[in-house]
């Protein structure tokens, strides 16, 4: 009777919210996003310690908050896990997210994700990271797939200016940049995918070289 009566203690969480510099569509305001966050651990009886919030932040910028709930999240023994509104809330795209949640478990923490019921501390959450996983390592090869094929595609029908291939300044399938641009990638994730991609170090190219080629191409 005594072992029915206790209750299994709720978890020490960090909340996060973050919204962008665009009109905030209705439903991930920041009010919205901390009482769908709050109600939640009350209903599960969690306790929210502190709520970090990134404001006017896009995709591609840096989220201080983020990254200082992060790291308190991994040094503090007082902390379980992280909780926020939703998984986009959480990284830019999915090989993001998972880094950071797996970054999170490699110190036994938790991580919740209210909107899409994912709460990594139950079986049913550990299953559906472990589904989200297959398909990030399914997106990753099919990148990894896609830039080897640009790169054979150029080799055989040569660049947009018809220069030599020698030259490493057109040695890049732009089209394949811009669509990962747009799927949300950092310059710095595709500059790691090409360079692995590439057979020889003089086809390797540089972060800050990439970005500025691509804004010749008009790539943002």
């Amino acid at each position: 009777m005594k072992e029915e009566e206790e209750k299994e203690e709720g978890l020490k969480l960090l909340g996060y919210i973050r919204v962008s510099t665009l009109p905030q569509v209705k439903g991930t305001s920041i009010d919205v996003q901390r009482e769908t966050i709050e109600n939640y651990c009350r209903m599960h009886g969690h306790t929210l310690l502190k709520v970090y919030t990134d404001k006017g932040t896009s995709g591609v910028v840096k989220r201080p908050q983020q990254e200082k709930m992060i790291k308190r999240c991994m040094e503090d023994s007082e902390v379980d896990g992280i909780i926020c509104y939703d998984l986009t809330r959480f990284g830019r795209n999915t090989i993001e997210l998972l880094t950071n949640i797996k970054l999170l478990e490699r110190k036994g923490k938790k991580f919740i994700s209210v909107k899409e019921n994912i709460d990594t501390s139950s079986p049913v959450g550990e299953l559906i990271l472990q589904i989200m996983s297959a398909i990030a390592e399914f997106e990753r090869k099919r990148i990894m797939e896609r830039l080897r094929e640009g790169k054979e595609w150029a080799k055989i029908h040569g660049t947009r200016s018809g220069k030599p291939m020698h030259r490493p300044k057109k040695d890049v399938n732009w089209d394949l940049v811009r669509e990962l641009r747009e799927l949300g990638l950092s310059w710095n994730k595709i500059a790691q995918h090409w360079n692995k991609s590439v057979k020889s170090k003089k086809e390797r190219i540089s972060v800050a070289t990439l970005i500025r080629r691509a804004r010749e191409e008009g790539i943002e």
